[in-house]
Protein backbone atom coordinates (compact mmCIF):
# COMPACT_ATOMS: atom_id res chain seq x y z
CA UNK A 1 0.00 0.00 0.00
CA UNK A 2 1.01 3.63 -0.40
CA UNK A 3 1.53 5.86 2.64
CA UNK A 4 2.93 9.31 3.43
CA UNK A 5 5.93 8.53 5.61
CA UNK A 6 7.54 10.94 8.08
CA UNK A 7 11.32 10.54 8.17
CA UNK A 8 12.53 13.68 9.95
CA UNK A 9 11.67 17.37 10.19
CA UNK A 10 11.04 18.69 6.70
CA UNK A 11 11.02 15.24 5.12
CA UNK A 12 7.79 13.39 4.30
CA UNK A 13 7.45 11.15 1.25
CA UNK A 14 4.80 8.94 -0.28
CA UNK A 15 6.20 5.41 -0.35
CA UNK A 16 5.11 1.82 -0.84
CA UNK A 17 4.91 -0.15 2.41
CA UNK A 18 3.41 -3.58 3.23
CA UNK A 19 -0.34 -3.75 3.78
CA UNK A 20 -0.70 -4.94 7.38
CA UNK A 21 -2.09 -8.33 8.32
CA UNK A 22 -5.05 -8.35 10.69
CA UNK A 23 -4.50 -10.19 13.98
CA UNK A 24 -6.94 -11.07 16.76
CA UNK A 25 -8.71 -8.01 18.13
CA UNK A 26 -7.54 -5.75 15.30
CA UNK A 27 -9.42 -4.02 12.48
CA UNK A 28 -8.18 -3.01 9.03
CA UNK A 29 -9.78 0.16 7.65
CA UNK A 30 -9.59 1.13 3.98
CA UNK A 31 -9.08 4.89 4.12
CA UNK A 32 -11.63 7.02 2.27
CA UNK A 33 -10.56 10.47 3.47
CA UNK A 34 -7.93 11.93 5.78
CA UNK A 35 -7.65 15.48 7.05
CA UNK A 36 -4.30 17.19 7.60
CA UNK A 37 -4.11 18.89 11.00
CA UNK A 38 -1.77 21.65 12.13
CA UNK A 39 -0.37 19.19 14.66
CA UNK A 40 0.90 17.24 11.65
CA UNK A 41 2.46 20.46 10.37
CA UNK A 42 4.20 20.91 13.72
CA UNK A 43 5.67 17.41 13.39
CA UNK A 44 6.87 18.31 9.89
CA UNK A 45 8.50 21.47 11.26
CA UNK A 46 10.24 19.62 14.09
CA UNK A 47 8.12 21.27 16.79
CA UNK A 48 6.41 18.04 17.86
CA UNK A 49 7.87 14.56 18.01
CA UNK A 50 6.89 11.49 16.00
CA UNK A 51 8.68 8.24 15.25
CA UNK A 52 10.76 8.21 12.09
CA UNK A 53 9.27 5.88 9.48
CA UNK A 54 5.67 6.26 10.66
CA UNK A 55 2.76 7.07 8.33
CA UNK A 56 1.82 10.56 9.47
CA UNK A 57 -1.71 11.89 10.11
CA UNK A 58 -4.37 11.18 12.72
CA UNK A 59 -7.71 12.39 11.31
CA UNK A 60 -9.43 9.84 9.09
CA UNK A 61 -12.55 8.00 8.04
CA UNK A 62 -12.84 4.84 6.03
CA UNK A 63 -14.58 1.55 5.37
CA UNK A 64 -13.90 -1.49 7.52
CA UNK A 65 -12.04 -3.92 5.28
CA UNK A 66 -11.44 -6.80 7.68
CA UNK A 67 -11.80 -7.62 11.37
CA UNK A 68 -9.80 -9.99 13.53
CA UNK A 69 -11.22 -12.62 15.87
CA UNK A 70 -13.19 -11.37 18.88
CA UNK A 71 -14.14 -8.07 17.26
CA UNK A 72 -17.88 -7.35 17.44
CA UNK A 73 -18.01 -3.54 17.64
CA UNK A 74 -17.66 -3.03 13.87
CA UNK A 75 -18.17 -5.15 10.76
CA UNK A 76 -16.76 -5.18 7.24
CA UNK A 77 -18.38 -2.59 4.99
CA UNK A 78 -19.15 -0.07 7.76
CA UNK A 79 -18.10 3.58 7.50
CA UNK A 80 -16.06 4.46 10.59
CA UNK A 81 -14.20 7.42 12.03
CA UNK A 82 -10.90 6.67 13.71
CA UNK A 83 -10.08 8.07 17.14
CA UNK A 84 -6.27 7.94 16.99
CA UNK A 85 -5.55 7.38 20.68
CA UNK A 86 -4.42 3.92 21.78
CA UNK A 87 -4.88 4.00 25.57
CA UNK A 88 -3.63 1.39 28.01
CA UNK A 89 -7.06 1.09 29.64
CA UNK A 90 -5.68 0.53 33.12
CA UNK A 91 -3.86 3.65 34.33
CA UNK A 92 -5.22 6.28 36.72
CA UNK A 93 -6.59 8.42 33.90
CA UNK A 94 -8.04 5.65 31.71
CA UNK A 95 -9.98 4.29 34.69
CA UNK A 96 -11.60 7.72 35.03
CA UNK A 97 -12.60 8.08 31.39
CA UNK A 98 -9.72 10.42 30.52
CA UNK A 99 -8.14 8.30 27.82
CA UNK A 100 -6.56 11.40 26.25
CA UNK A 101 -4.38 11.68 29.37
CA UNK A 102 -3.36 8.01 29.44
CA UNK A 103 0.09 7.65 30.97
CA UNK A 104 1.10 4.98 28.44
CA UNK A 105 -0.84 6.04 25.36
CA UNK A 106 0.32 5.79 21.81
CA UNK A 107 -1.26 7.68 18.94
CA UNK A 108 -1.77 6.84 15.29
CA UNK A 109 0.38 9.10 13.16
CA UNK A 110 2.95 9.59 15.91
CA UNK A 111 4.07 6.23 17.29
CA UNK A 112 2.10 3.93 14.96
CA UNK A 113 1.09 4.27 11.31
CA UNK A 114 -1.72 6.76 10.90
CA UNK A 115 -4.19 8.39 8.55
CA UNK A 116 -2.18 9.22 5.41
CA UNK A 117 -2.12 5.66 4.16
CA UNK A 118 -4.35 3.57 1.93
CA UNK A 119 -5.09 1.31 4.91
CA UNK A 120 -5.13 1.99 8.64
CA UNK A 121 -4.56 -0.84 11.08
CA UNK A 122 -6.53 -0.23 14.28
CA UNK A 123 -4.70 -2.16 17.01
CA UNK A 124 -6.50 -4.14 19.69
CA UNK A 125 -6.07 -1.42 22.33
CA UNK A 126 -7.78 1.12 20.10
CA UNK A 127 -10.61 -1.21 19.06
CA UNK A 128 -11.36 -2.50 22.57
CA UNK A 129 -11.76 1.06 23.91
CA UNK A 130 -14.41 1.91 21.30
CA UNK A 131 -12.13 4.18 19.31
CA UNK A 132 -13.56 3.08 15.97
CA UNK A 133 -16.87 4.91 15.60
CA UNK A 134 -19.49 3.45 13.23
CA UNK A 135 -21.11 6.30 11.29
CA UNK A 136 -24.22 6.83 9.21
CA UNK A 137 -23.17 5.74 5.70
CA UNK A 138 -24.76 8.88 4.26
CA UNK A 139 -22.11 11.11 5.88
CA UNK A 140 -19.55 12.47 3.43
CA UNK A 141 -16.24 10.72 4.29
CA UNK A 142 -14.43 14.07 3.97
CA UNK A 143 -16.61 15.43 6.78
CA UNK A 144 -16.39 12.18 8.75
CA UNK A 145 -12.60 12.58 8.74
CA UNK A 146 -13.06 15.67 10.94
CA UNK A 147 -14.67 13.90 13.91
CA UNK A 148 -11.34 14.09 15.79
CA UNK A 149 -10.90 17.91 15.63
CA UNK A 150 -14.59 18.41 16.43
CA UNK A 151 -14.23 16.18 19.50
CA UNK A 152 -11.22 18.24 20.60
CA UNK A 153 -13.10 21.54 20.25
CA UNK A 154 -16.18 20.18 22.00
CA UNK A 155 -14.03 19.06 24.93
CA UNK A 156 -12.33 22.47 24.96
CA UNK A 157 -15.59 24.43 25.17
CA UNK A 158 -17.09 22.12 27.78
CA UNK A 159 -13.94 22.35 29.90
CA UNK A 160 -14.44 26.12 29.85
CA UNK A 161 -18.09 25.76 30.98
CA UNK A 162 -19.69 27.47 27.98
CA UNK A 163 -23.40 27.98 28.67
CA UNK A 164 -26.25 29.16 26.42
CA UNK A 165 -26.13 32.95 26.14
CA UNK A 166 -22.39 33.05 26.86
CA UNK A 167 -19.77 35.24 25.22
CA UNK A 168 -16.79 33.52 23.62
CA UNK A 169 -13.58 35.09 22.35
CA UNK A 170 -11.68 32.86 19.92
CA UNK A 171 -8.15 33.92 19.06
CA UNK A 172 -7.15 32.41 15.75
CA UNK A 173 -9.39 31.75 12.74
CA UNK A 174 -7.58 28.71 11.45
CA UNK A 175 -9.45 25.41 11.15
CA UNK A 176 -9.57 24.79 14.91
CA UNK A 177 -10.69 28.32 15.70
CA UNK A 178 -13.49 28.03 13.14
CA UNK A 179 -14.51 24.61 14.47
CA UNK A 180 -14.78 26.18 17.93
CA UNK A 181 -16.99 28.84 16.34
CA UNK A 182 -19.36 26.27 14.81
CA UNK A 183 -19.67 24.28 18.03
CA UNK A 184 -20.07 27.41 20.18
CA UNK A 185 -23.04 28.37 17.99
CA UNK A 186 -24.55 24.92 18.48
CA UNK A 187 -24.06 25.25 22.25
CA UNK A 188 -26.00 28.52 22.29
CA UNK A 189 -23.31 31.20 22.60
CA UNK A 190 -24.88 34.61 22.05
CA UNK A 191 -21.71 36.52 21.13
CA UNK A 192 -18.68 35.02 19.40
CA UNK A 193 -15.70 37.34 18.88
CA UNK A 194 -12.99 36.15 16.48
CA UNK A 195 -9.48 37.54 16.06
CA UNK A 196 -6.95 36.78 13.32
CA UNK A 197 -4.52 38.80 11.17
CA UNK A 198 -5.48 36.96 7.95
CA UNK A 199 -8.37 38.75 6.22
CA UNK A 200 -9.56 35.74 4.20
CA UNK A 201 -10.01 33.77 7.41
CA UNK A 202 -11.84 36.64 9.07
CA UNK A 203 -14.34 36.68 6.21
CA UNK A 204 -14.93 32.95 6.57
CA UNK A 205 -15.54 33.48 10.30
CA UNK A 206 -18.13 36.15 9.48
CA UNK A 207 -19.78 33.88 6.92
CA UNK A 208 -19.98 31.09 9.52
CA UNK A 209 -21.76 33.32 12.02
CA UNK A 210 -19.19 35.16 14.14
CA UNK A 211 -20.69 38.20 15.87
CA UNK A 212 -17.57 40.14 14.94
CA UNK A 213 -14.22 39.14 13.43
CA UNK A 214 -11.31 41.57 13.72
CA UNK A 215 -7.69 41.94 12.72
CA UNK A 216 -5.80 42.57 16.00
CA UNK A 217 -3.11 44.45 14.06
CA UNK A 218 -5.71 47.04 13.07
CA UNK A 219 -8.30 46.96 15.87
CA UNK A 220 -7.77 46.60 19.62
CA UNK A 221 -9.29 43.27 20.64
CA UNK A 222 -9.86 44.31 24.25
CA UNK A 223 -11.79 47.39 23.13
CA UNK A 224 -14.06 45.25 20.95
CA UNK A 225 -14.71 42.75 23.74
CA UNK A 226 -15.41 45.52 26.24
CA UNK A 227 -17.84 47.21 23.87
CA UNK A 228 -19.80 44.01 23.26
CA UNK A 229 -19.86 42.99 26.94
CA UNK A 230 -20.37 46.42 28.53
CA UNK A 231 -16.90 46.24 30.00
CA UNK A 232 -17.38 42.87 31.70
CA UNK A 233 -15.25 40.73 29.39
CA UNK A 234 -15.72 37.39 27.65
CA UNK A 235 -16.97 34.42 29.64
CA UNK A 236 -14.20 32.37 28.08
CA UNK A 237 -11.36 32.78 25.65
CA UNK A 238 -10.03 30.02 23.41
CA UNK A 239 -6.45 30.54 22.25
CA UNK A 240 -6.31 28.32 19.18
CA UNK A 241 -2.89 29.48 17.99
CA UNK A 242 0.50 28.58 19.44
CA UNK A 243 1.55 32.11 20.29
CA UNK A 244 2.41 33.61 23.70
CA UNK A 245 1.05 37.13 22.90
CA UNK A 246 -2.25 35.47 21.91
CA UNK A 247 -2.43 33.83 25.35
CA UNK A 248 -1.77 37.22 26.93
CA UNK A 249 -4.62 38.69 24.87
CA UNK A 250 -6.89 35.89 26.06
CA UNK A 251 -6.13 36.69 29.69
CA UNK A 252 -6.74 40.41 29.14
CA UNK A 253 -10.17 40.04 27.53
CA UNK A 254 -11.65 37.43 29.88
CA UNK A 255 -14.00 38.45 32.68
CA UNK A 256 -13.54 37.72 36.37
CA UNK A 257 -14.17 34.01 37.08
CA UNK A 258 -13.79 33.34 33.36
CA UNK A 259 -11.82 30.64 31.56
CA UNK A 260 -8.81 30.93 29.27
CA UNK A 261 -7.95 27.74 27.39
CA UNK A 262 -4.53 27.36 25.79
CA UNK A 263 -5.81 25.09 23.03
CA UNK A 264 -2.98 25.50 20.53
CA UNK A 265 0.37 23.94 21.35
CA UNK A 266 3.28 26.38 21.60
CA UNK A 267 6.87 25.92 20.42
CA UNK A 268 9.12 24.10 22.90
CA UNK A 269 10.70 26.50 25.38
CA UNK A 270 7.91 29.09 25.20
CA UNK A 271 7.51 31.13 28.36
CA UNK A 272 4.42 32.94 29.59
CA UNK A 273 4.74 35.64 32.24
CA UNK A 274 1.49 36.03 34.20
CA UNK A 275 0.77 38.37 37.09
CA UNK A 276 -0.37 35.90 39.78
CA UNK A 277 -2.47 38.63 41.37
CA UNK A 278 -4.46 38.89 38.13
CA UNK A 279 -5.29 35.19 38.44
CA UNK A 280 -5.91 35.47 42.18
CA UNK A 281 -8.05 38.60 42.42
CA UNK A 282 -10.00 38.01 39.20
CA UNK A 283 -10.43 34.31 40.08
CA UNK A 284 -9.42 33.30 36.57
CA UNK A 285 -9.21 29.71 35.36
CA UNK A 286 -6.15 29.34 33.10
CA UNK A 287 -6.21 25.88 31.58
CA UNK A 288 -5.30 23.80 28.56
CA UNK A 289 -6.89 20.93 26.67
CA UNK A 290 -5.31 18.40 24.32
CA UNK A 291 -7.26 15.87 22.27
CA UNK A 292 -10.45 14.58 23.97
CA UNK A 293 -11.83 11.72 26.06
CA UNK A 294 -13.61 8.89 24.24
CA UNK A 295 -17.16 10.06 24.94
CA UNK A 296 -16.60 13.33 23.07
CA UNK A 297 -15.91 11.47 19.82
CA UNK A 298 -19.38 9.95 19.51
CA UNK A 299 -20.98 13.27 20.42
CA UNK A 300 -18.82 15.08 17.87
CA UNK A 301 -19.96 12.63 15.21
CA UNK A 302 -23.57 13.46 16.07
CA UNK A 303 -22.81 17.19 15.78
CA UNK A 304 -21.29 16.78 12.33
CA UNK A 305 -24.48 15.14 11.12
CA UNK A 306 -26.44 18.37 11.75
CA UNK A 307 -23.79 20.90 10.69
CA UNK A 308 -23.67 21.05 6.87
CA UNK A 309 -21.61 24.25 7.02
CA UNK A 310 -18.65 22.08 8.08
CA UNK A 311 -17.87 21.53 4.39
CA UNK A 312 -16.98 25.24 4.11
CA UNK A 313 -13.84 24.47 6.12
CA UNK A 314 -12.55 22.26 3.31
CA UNK A 315 -10.54 24.47 0.97
CA UNK A 316 -8.65 21.82 -0.98
CA UNK A 317 -8.81 18.13 -1.84
CA UNK A 318 -5.79 16.23 -3.08
CA UNK A 319 -4.79 12.64 -3.81
CA UNK A 320 -2.29 10.95 -1.51
CA UNK A 321 0.57 11.49 -3.97
CA UNK A 322 0.25 15.26 -3.45
CA UNK A 323 0.00 15.15 0.34
CA UNK A 324 3.66 16.17 0.97
CA UNK A 325 3.05 19.48 -0.84
CA UNK A 326 0.33 20.39 1.66
CA UNK A 327 2.79 20.54 4.54
CA UNK A 328 4.67 23.47 3.03
CA UNK A 329 1.46 25.21 1.94
CA UNK A 330 -0.03 25.07 5.43
CA UNK A 331 3.15 26.56 6.92
CA UNK A 332 2.43 29.58 4.69
CA UNK A 333 -1.16 29.69 6.08
CA UNK A 334 -2.63 28.85 2.69
CA UNK A 335 -6.18 27.53 2.96
CA UNK A 336 -7.94 25.79 5.84
CA UNK A 337 -8.67 22.06 5.87
CA UNK A 338 -7.06 19.91 3.22
CA UNK A 339 -8.68 16.54 2.64
CA UNK A 340 -6.59 13.76 1.21
CA UNK A 341 -8.95 11.56 -0.78
CA UNK A 342 -8.54 7.88 -1.60
CA UNK A 343 -10.68 7.08 -4.66
CA UNK A 344 -11.52 3.52 -5.57
CA UNK A 345 -8.84 1.95 -7.75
Amino acid sequence: MKACIFHEAGNVKVEEIPTPDVLDGQVLVKTKAASICYSDIRVFRGLKSASSGVAIGHEAAGIVEAVGKNVSSVAPGQLVSVCPIIPCGGCYFCLRGLQNRCEHRQTLGYQQNGALAEYILAPEGLVSMGHLLPLDPSINPAVAAMVEPFACALYSLETCKLKPGGTVCIIGCGPMGLIHLLIAKQMGASKIIMSDPVEDRLQIARDLGATVAINPNKVNLQDVVNELTLGIGADLSIVSVGDVPAVEDGIRVTRKQGYINIFGGLPPGSELVVDPNKIHYDELFLTGTQNAPTEHYSRAASLLAVMPETEKLITSRVPLVNAPDIFTQRIALEGLKTIVEFPEA
